[in-house]
């Protein structure tokens, strides 16, 4: 049979105090000696004493509850960003309750109801890139409203998103520091936000170190077929390059093995660079491609960071947390989080990788 667990009396009556002045240290209220305080600590702990969540709720008059509402809690690269979002909920002892809206607009509006119910301490709105636009929901809730991985349609509301702009600023420096300097540039639609802002860093990093693209930008779509086509393109052009900045993995992987299909080593003539780390994301370590990994898990863990010290603000305020209110207008801007660079085979060599053999074996 299992241990009972240890009650709020169980552990007023081993520190020798009362359940009020128990309850008082555990839930961080009222005037405790500090002694008396420490005591009740070092007993709880002894104990392994957990307080009841529900009793703490009722006390504080706030549910614990961060509400996640998610465009499309199935897309790319949101799980990682859900991981890094309940990673951050858990160190600070707070639940989530997620909702997936799946691009359904009376799905979406059933389930700000349903938060609203639940009466949830803040929400994070889950969205699917740079790219992307939530439509606001601030308004609808009283406590504090965060977007990750979308912008909000409401100039007002606060967004967190990985800095596409460093991204590029990443992959300039490594061509730099690995002696490239007649750089192309492979990526999607020209309006996109992530592209824009993705070109201009690497823009921005080779100007700095005295370069510039060798060639004009191929814009294209974020998929392997558009790297094939591509290469093609730079082939039949007969431009002179020594690397490649592609816009996501995709493109890179299609660049490569179109270059390998046309006698080009990588990285012996040209190094190629990715974005997103997709590998990295499906828990592979085997170091085919160079890219740029944008901390997806990082963007969840800034959003409830927000939503969490808008929470305390209020609390120490004395008052709740109003999406109008002077802190939530001090904070409305687009938070971004800065990306790392991941190296693999692609620009440093190195032993072949299970990729690379499969790519070349299909290829030959």
């Amino acid at each position: 049979m299992g241990t009972k667990p240890v009650r709020l009396i169980d552990l007023a009556r081993a520190a020798n105090v009362s359940i009020a002045t128990a309850s008082q240290v555990m839930n961080g209220s009222g005037r405790v000696a500090p002694a008396t305080r420490q005591r009740v600590f070092e007993t709880a702990e002894r104990l392994d004493y957990r307080p009841n969540a529900l009793a703490r709720s009722v006390a504080s008059g706030r549910s614990n509850t961060v509400g996640v509402l998610a465009e499309n809690a199935s897309g790319a690269f949101c799980m990682p960003v859900l991981v890094g979002a309940n990673r951050a909920l858990s160190d600070v002892d707070l639940a989530s309750t997620l909702y997936d809206a799946a691009h359904d607009r009376r799905l979406r509006r059933e389930h700000v109801r349903r938060l609203q119910s639940r009466h949830v301490d803040g929400v994070v709105v889950l969205g699917e890139g740079t790219d992307f636009q939530s439509i606001s929901v601030s308004h609808e809730f009283t406590g504090p409203v965060v977007y990750a991985l979308s912008r909000s349609d409401d100039p007002a509301d606060t967004s967190v998103l990985p800095d596409d702009a460093h991204a590029g600023v990443l992959a300039a420096q490594h061509f730099v520091e690995i002696g490239r300097s007649r750089i192309l540039h492979v990526t999607a639609e020209s309006g996109l936000n992530s592209v824009r802002d993705r070109e201009r860093g690497l823009r921005e990093t080779l100007k700095a170190n005295g370069l510039e693209l060798a060639a004009p930008v191929l814009y294209g779509e974020f998929r392997r077929e558009w790297g094939f086509e591509a290469t093609r393109r730079i082939v039949a052009e007969g431009l002179e390059y020594d690397a490649i900045f592609a816009g996501n993995d995709e493109i890179a992987i299609g660049l490569y093995a179109q270059l390998l299909a046309s006698g080009v080593r990588v990285p012996d003539d040209v190094a190629i660079i990715g974005v997103d780390n997709a590998a990295g994301m499906a828990a592979s370590n085997e170091g085919f491609l160079t890219s740029v990994d944008l901390r997806f898990d990082a963007v969840g863990s800034a959003a409830v960071d927000l939503v969490v010290s808008r929470l305390e603000a209020a609390e120490t305020a004395g008052a709740a947390t109003s999406p109008e209110g002077s802190d939530a207008a001090a904070d409305a801007v687009n938070r971004t989080v800065p990306g790392m660079l991941v190296t693999g085979r692609s620009t440093l060599g190195g032993p072949p990788s299970t990729r690379s053999l499969v790519l070349e074996a299909l290829i030959g």
